[in-house]
Parts: structure tokens; sequence; C-alpha cells
């Protein structure tokens, strides 16, 4: 996600949010003749430019730049201070001794202007209230040169090199002031730039500095990455990431029994973790390339389980932390213990004094006013069970009252994803999760039928009544909760809004259509246990709950009917290919063939719909043989069938060449040119170890 030099290191951030970028290399390797020959002739003429100057008009030029940088150091524009800092990198790269001098003293004038900014504290003259909230007060300005002498000094030890330390030793007054500026200031612009410093400081690090536990510098940048790798600022936290790698990739230069990198895991490895599951997708990307770094070889694993203490209480605080996306990534971290721990035959028992402690924190999170957060700790409250049956059965009686709740909800991913919990439930519990889940199917399958009727044409007008949604309270996204309002246990979000849309009946038959696709596939995937009707699932059982479901799919009389049978039609060939061909040809594909082809041919029928009764169609077909679906089916549904089939094959031909011709920067390499090795894409990793900047 770096700008990368030559030299391997990565450029001084200081124009904002890094981003990915296309490397000179990669931009080489483009088969687009008019493309390559453009970026030549620039880098041409560059390097024109530099060669018309002669060393001594080279001197000139730097003594001004030095001139002009001292004069600009605190110029009350950013901007110019911006390009202050990247003419400091310029000029030092130069590597002249006549300009050592002058560069010592701009040196001195940065760390002066650096201690005076942070003795006098933040512009009283210039604070000022948000726009957005009442009371509440911005965190990015009064704070002057403060930043900017942060990436100014960056830039300075990075073209010194190792000549830094000799020319510079560091002082435990310039560690103070980074750490305090990476931890405790206000302004995630400065906390950025502060950990750029660090960044640096360990690329020139000596192996004393860094793997001596005791050392300063070492001690800084474990309390930096402590707090900032759980940055609230994505911004920051990306910094930390890179700081992180960086202090690793030094690391791994060193003989394994000279790292001491035990005394790092306990602090880092939660932190990293969960990275890995952070909304921001480039801190996440990232991370899972660090992670493969540092574990290239394997043990990753039994790094954690090794650290699991750690790693549990860490991921239990970020479950009640103030941002919901934090909670979020927490809960998805703490089922990946259960998926990979839990079920490891050396490791599992290591996690079970913890399976309590962490139950509690997702059920804590099973009633979050985010629904992506109840969303997480659903999907994890299941593998858990799954994987710790005995532990969980105290919390039975409540998991099961929220996992049946969660399957009416009013978001289409929570009910999918609490189908799947009960499915795993299910093989926690045969006996006593059986009857519970056959009753939901029993008597809410058919809930649809219940709906209050609403012709299409009224609940068009109804979601585009402007004054029934105008000027009315504006609410987090993920969140019923409203916007920049904080409550419940101190986190984001209030509980007691009291804002809820009632939910609708045909949610709660979306649900079951989830749920008996997950008991469909568990229940043919293991065998038949004594008082469990549902694994080992026969059809004596099954039949009546598929011929409910193909009867509510018939329901037309308001107008999320369509997002029902969407729902339904993307469903049923995954519980056809459970079943297997011969079972669903011979009892239940007559079900639905009617229902497919109606929907199919249906004038009012939505598009999505349509696409996922094609979709369907062709699935079915493919599983049961296309000849044979076509003869169950009448002489007026078969031309119908016939023209369906024709335009998915033009439709996924055309597909194929559009994907083809199409090369993504941020998809995965494209071979024969294009864009090069994506920073995204699955060979990162070895596009960064050949030198390819952008990684």
């Amino acid at each position: 996600l770096l700008q990368l030099s030559s030299d391997g290191k990565s450029v001084i951030y200081v124009d904002g949010p890094r981003v990915p970028s296309m490397s000179t290399a990669a931009a080489a390797a483009a088969t687009d003749d008019d493309a390559t020959s453009t970026t030549t002739a620039n880098n041409n003429q560059e390097g024109l430019l530099l060669l018309k100057l002669s060393q001594e008009q080279v001197r000139s030029l730097a003594h001004a730049l030095l001139e002009a940088a001292a004069m600009h150091l605190e110029h009350k524009e950013p901007r110019v201070r911006t390009l202050v800092a990247k003419a400091v990198g310029a000029v030092i790269s130069l590597n002249e001794p006549s300009l050592q001098e002058a560069t010592q003293t701009l040196h001195n004038s940065i760390l002066a202007s650096l201690h005076e900014h942070l003795k006098a504290g933040r512009d009283e003259s210039v604070k000022q209230h948000s726009k957005s909230s009442t009371g509440a007060l911005d965190d990015t300005t009064g704070w002057r040169a403060l930043e900017t002498n942060w990436q100014g000094l960056a830039a300075y030890i990075r073209a010194s090199g190792s000549q830094y330390s000799a020319l510079h030793p560091l002082t435990p007054e310039l560690l103070e002031a980074c750490l305090y500026c990476c931890n405790t200031h206000v302004n995630r612009h400065v906390r950025a730039a502060g950990i750029a410093v660090l960044e640096q400081l360990v690329w020139i690090a000596t192996k004393d500095e860094l793997v001596t536990p005791t050392a300063p510098l070492r001690q800084t940048v474990v309390a930096v990455l402590k707090v900032s790798l759980a940055d609230n600022w994505s911004q920051v936290r990306m910094a930390a990431s890179v700081l992180c790698r960086v202090l690793w990739q030094q690391l791994l230069q060193y003989p394994l029994e000279d790292r001491n990198v035990e005394s790092l895991y306990p602090t880092l490895l939660p932190r990293m973790c969960l990275n890995r599951f952070y909304l921001a997708q480039g801190v996440k990307l990232y991370s899972h390339d660090t992670w493969k770094l540092l574990f290239s070889d394997g043990g990753g694993l039994e790094a954690i389980a090794g650290t699991c203490g750690a790693v549990c209480r860490y991921y239990v605080q970020m479950c009640d932390a103030d941002n919901h996306a934090v909670r979020e990534a927490a809960c998805q971290a703490v089922a990946e213990l259960a998926t990979k721990i839990g079920s490891h035959e050396s490791y599992a028992a290591k996690l079970q004094p913890h399976v309590p402690t962490l139950l509690q924190a997702l059920i804590m999170c099973f009633h979050d006013e985010s629904w992506p957060v109840r969303d997480e700790a659903c999907l994890a409250c299941g593998q858990f069970c799954r994987a710790y049956p005995e532990e969980c059965r105290s919390d039975l009686p409540l998991l099961k009252e929220r996992w049946l709740e969660q399957l009416t909800d009013q978001i289409w991913s929570v009910r999918q994803d609490a189908g799947v919990a009960l499915g795993d439930a299910l093989l926690a519990y045969p006996t006593e999760m059986s009857s519970v889940i056959l009753e939901t199917l029993q008597t809410k399958m058919r809930a649809a039928k219940d709906q209050a009727p609403m012709t299409k044409e009224q609940y068009k007008a109804h979601v585009n009544d402007l004054e029934a949604h105008s000027e009315q309270q504006l609410y987090s996204c993920g969140s019923l909760a409203p916007k920049l309002r904080k409550g419940g246990a101190g986190r984001i979000g209030c509980g007691n809004c009291g804002v809820t849309r009632p939910k609708a009946p045909w949610e709660a038959t979306d649900g079951c259509i989830y749920l008996l696709r997950e008991v469909i596939v568990t229940g043919t995937e293991h065998p038949a246990q004594d008082g469990c009707l549902l694994l080992g699932i026969t059809d004596e059982t099954l039949l009546p709950l598929m011929q409910e479901m193909a009867d509510v799919g018939r329901v037309n009389h308001f107008a999320q009917s369509d997002d029902m049978r969407t729902t339904l039609f993307r469903q049923l060939p995954i519980m056809a290919r459970a079943l297997g061909k011969q079972r669903f040809k011979r009892t239940y594909l007559q079900l639905f063939c009617d229902l497919i082809l109606q929907a199919l041919d249906s004038r009012t029928e939505s598009a999505l719909s349509q696409h996922a009764a094609g979709q369907c169609c062709e699935e079915l077909g493919a599983l049961v043989g296309h000849g044979i679906f076509r003869g169950r089916l009448d002489d007026y549904q078969q031309p119908v069938y016939d023209r369906v089939m024709q335009e998915r094959r033009e439709q996924n031909a055309g597909g194929h060449m559009m994907m083809e011709a199409f090369a993504s920067p941020f998809g995965p390499p494209q071979t024969g040119g294009g864009f090069g090795a994506s920073p995204f894409g699955p060979n990162a990793g070895a596009a960064a170890a050949a030198g390819v900047p952008g990684n």
C-alpha cells in the first residue's frame, strides 16, 4: 500500500492517506504502446533537466532550498510546510559535504520548532467548534507546524540513512516526544506523522537497538504499536501497521535466537490478528500480508496458542470498544479462535479455559445496536457451541432465544447467518435443537401468508414520499442509533433511542428458507442420531417442509414477495445438491417447476427475482440434466425455458469476454501485460520480494 523507493523503503507520509500506486516496473510490463512511450518520455524529460545542471548549480540550488526551508518551516499554509518536508529530504539525499553545516542547522531548527510546538500546545486563537455537532471541538486545527515538523524530520532521517545515527545520536527527549505524539496527541495527522519518524528510525537502527528488550527505541516502538494498532482512526492504524511490518522485517534479518520475539508476541500478535478483520480494506489486506511475511514458514497457529491468554483478553476488550467497526472485527477474530484453535487437537485445550469469558463477550455483542456486530456475534456463538459444546451448554437457552430472534431480523444477511448458527448448534446439540428448529420451520415458514396486503404502486409511493422522509433524524451506517449519539455501555449508538422498524411476517419466512437450507445441508452430511429427526433427515420429515416452502413462494399480495422468492431461488440449488441428483429429481423437483417458470414468464416480477430464477433453472438443469428438467415442463413452459437458457448462454459468453478485456489495478495480476502485480492480489508478497513498489 506504500510507494517504495529504489532502496525498498517507503516514502514519507506527507500527501494524505496512503493509496495503492502503480510502480514503474509494473508500468513497463504493460502492453499498451502509447502508455509505455508516454511513461518513457516523461522519465527522459526529467532526466534531461537534471543533466543540464552542473555540480555547482546543484549545490547552489540546494543552498537555496535549505534557506527557503528554514524560512518557511513554520509557514501558516500547511501545503507550503509539506513542500518544506519534501525539500529537506531531497537536499539531504544529495549527500553533499559542503551542505553538512547548513543541514545540521536545519535539523536543529526542526527539533527546536518541534519541542516549541509541543510545549506551547494548541493555538487557542484557531480552536473552533465542529460544524457537525454542537459543543464538539474539531481535532485538526490549531497545531500549526507540529505535523510537518515530524514529516520533515522523517524525510531527513530517511535521506541520511545510517549516517543519521552517527551525526545525531538518538536522545530520550526525542523518543519521549515521539511517544506522546503517537499515543496521546488528539490530532490524527500528528499521530501518523510521529509514527512515520519511528518507522525511519527502525530502518536505520542497529541490531542492539532492535533485539534488546530494554533498548529505548524498541521499548518506544512497542509502546506506540500497542496503542496505535488499535487507534480509532484508520489512517493512524494504517501507519502503525506499516511500522509494525518494518519492525518485523528488520528483526527477521537476525538469527532466530537473537530476536527476542517472545516478549513481543503478547503485545503485537493480538492487534495484528484483529486488524486482519478490520473494516478498512487497506488495513485489513496489509495486515494479512504482514502476517504471511512473519509466518511464511508456518507457526502462526502455534504462536497464537502460546499467547492465548493475551489474545483472549484483548479480543474481549475490543468487543466492548466504542467503535462499532472494531466490535465487528473483534467478533470475527473470536470466531476464528473457535474454528482454528478450537478444532485443533493439540491447541484446543489451551483455549478451553477462556471459552466462558469469550462467550460472554459475544453475548454482549449479540445485543449490540449495530446489526453488523450482531451478525458476526451470531455466527461466532454458533461456532463456539460447535467447538466447545459442554462449555457453552449453560448459555444455550439464551443463545436459542437470540438466534431465533435474529432469524426474523429486518436485515437479510442477519437472517441468513442466524440460520448458519442454528445449523452449527444442531450439530453441537442434536437432541435439544432438533425439536426447536423443526417447530420453528413448521410454524414460521408460512408467516408470509399473514403479511398485510400492499401493491407495488403503494409501496413505491410510500418510499418516495418526500414529506415522510424529509427533516428527519440522521442515523449511523450499520446502526439504527442516531448519528453521533453515544449510549449503552459507553459505545457508539444508543440502545434506548427507540428507533426500530417493526419486523414483517415475510421476513420470518425468508429466514426459515435459510434455516431449511442449513438443515438439509447438515442433515444429509451427518448420520442419523437417536432423538434427532433432522440429522440423516428423511423424506417423511422433509417433504412437508419443502411443500410449505413451495406453497408460500406463490404468495403475491405484497411488494416484497419478489425479494422472498429471490431468496428461495438462490437457496434451492444448494438444497438440491445436498439432497443429491436422484433424491431431488424423484421427490422434490416437481414441487418448484411451476413456481420457477411462472417467475421467468411474469411481466411484474422484479429483475432480481427473474435473474435468480434463471440461475436456479440453469443450476437445477445441470444437476438433473437439462433434458430431464425440460421434460418435466408443459408445452407452454418449454419455450420459456428454452428462451431463458439461450439468454443465459449469451450473457455468460459476453461476460467472459468483458472480464478478459478488463484489467483492474485492484484485481489479481494479469498475464501478458495489464497493470502488473496488484498490491491487493494474491502475489503481492512475491512482487514485494522482487522489488515491485506498491506492496
